[in-house]
């Protein structure tokens, strides 16, 4: 048992107070090392820039992927298919860049053309279709990878707004 006189000594009080403060420094040094890695972490992570894949290197990929998956190519199958679709796709991509200014021009004068013909009211509606249909050709030039599976609130909303893919077009009318 512990009497009064161990607590009047003053070389006992000194032993705890040594135990004591070197819990008490032990713990900040813990915590020191501790944000200390924390932060090195960040900084070392932040610095690491994730790969960049050209969407032709995406088309190739998912183009491979479904082969593989529908064919059931063999390795030696898939490495010679793959560098055929890599030099059609960069073909493609050549060819849409070299249309891309005829076809906004192409836009550019149907857009005038209908314009000229629609009335105030008409003409309001046809600016909101015309978003939308520029949003569905900005969409089908540059593809995006496949989204993972909406969670079911996602779902929900989405089924009430119209995608521009989901805007009805007209057939032209025959004479």
């Amino acid at each position: 048992m512990k009497t009064n006189e161990d607590f009047a000594n003053p070389t006992v009080m000194l032993k705890r107070m040594l135990y004591w403060r070197m819990a008490f420094f032990s713990v900040i040094i813990l915590l020191a090392g501790m944000a200390i890695g924390a932060s090195g972490m960040f900084m070392w992570l932040s610095s690491q820039k994730p790969k960049s894949i050209s969407s032709q290197t995406m088309t190739v990929n998912r183009v491979m992927r479904q082969l593989n998956s529908q064919l059931k190519l063999s390795k030696p199958q898939a490495d010679q298919i793959r560098p055929m679709l890599r030099k059609c796709v960069d073909s493609l991509e050549q060819v849409r860049k070299q249309a891309r200014p005829q076809i906004n021009q192409h836009l550019k004068h149907m857009n005038q053309g209908i314009a000229a013909v629609l009335k105030a009211n008409q003409m309001k509606q046809w600016k909101k279709y015309e978003k939308q249909l520029m949003g569905l050709l900005q969409e089908n030039r540059v593809r995006q990878p496949v989204p993972a599976k909406p969670k079911p609130a996602q779902t929900q909303r989405q089924t009430s707004q119209k995608k521009p893919s989901e805007i009805p077009i007209q057939p032209e009318p025959t004479e």
